[in-house]
């Protein structure tokens, strides 16, 4: 298991973007750009995305150019207002990815959509920084705290200070507390 904390905010322009990557890259390492997909799904009996604000579990099948992973990954202490503490993640290796589809059809899980993205990792101290270009939503900044944090709260306070020392103002009030695949749902 993995906890994560994290902070995502939407850039609105690729000039925006660009301005963003320049900053980080001045003061970061990078890591790998890659194309991530992401296809979701749920079981028939539970519809994580029928949880509103926003589901606070999901399952996905994440293709990545070197291995393809199955992932279930669930809120920590989930609030009303969208934000959470972090969440709890497992995953592991598919090896063949057609046979393990067929099994999750035959469970009866059926697909909900795909995140298709481009995704530069960065390394800035304690923070993991992903430049993300997400097919058919734009550009986006997430703040990873990587770091040894006392606990999530303080983690979670800097990833805040690291994107707020980026100059991307009111990150409190403007950060996204939604997942990718919500917002592709919300564009459907």
């Amino acid at each position: 298991m993995n906890i994560e904390v994290e902070i995502k905010i939407k850039l609105d322009s690729e000039e925006i973007f660009g301005e963003i990557k320049k900053k980080v890259s001045n003061g970061g390492v990078l890591i790998k750009a890659i194309r991530q997909v992401d296809d979701y799904y749920v079981p028939q009996h539970r519809d994580f995305f029928a949880h509103k604000p926003h589901p606070v579990e999901w399952m996905r099948i994440r293709t990545n150019p070197d291995k393809t992973v199955f992932e279930y990954v669930r809120s920590i202490n989930p609030k009303d207002d969208g934000s959470q503490d972090g969440s709890e993640e497992y995953e592991t290796e598919i090896k063949n990815v057609d046979e393990f589809k067929k099994t999750l059809e035959l469970l009866n899980f059926k697909y909900v959509i795909t995140v298709d993205k481009q995704r530069e990792y960065w390394m800035c101290g304690d923070i993991e920084v992903a430049l993300d270009y997400i097919k058919g939503l734009g550009y986006f900044i997430e703040a990873e705290a990587k770091g040894d944090f006392k606990d999530g709260f303080e983690a979670r306070d800097a990833c805040l200070n690291f994107l707020e020392n980026l100059g991307i103002k009111d990150v409190e009030k403007t950060y996204i507390k939604k997942g990718y695949p919500d917002l592709v749902l919300e564009t459907k």
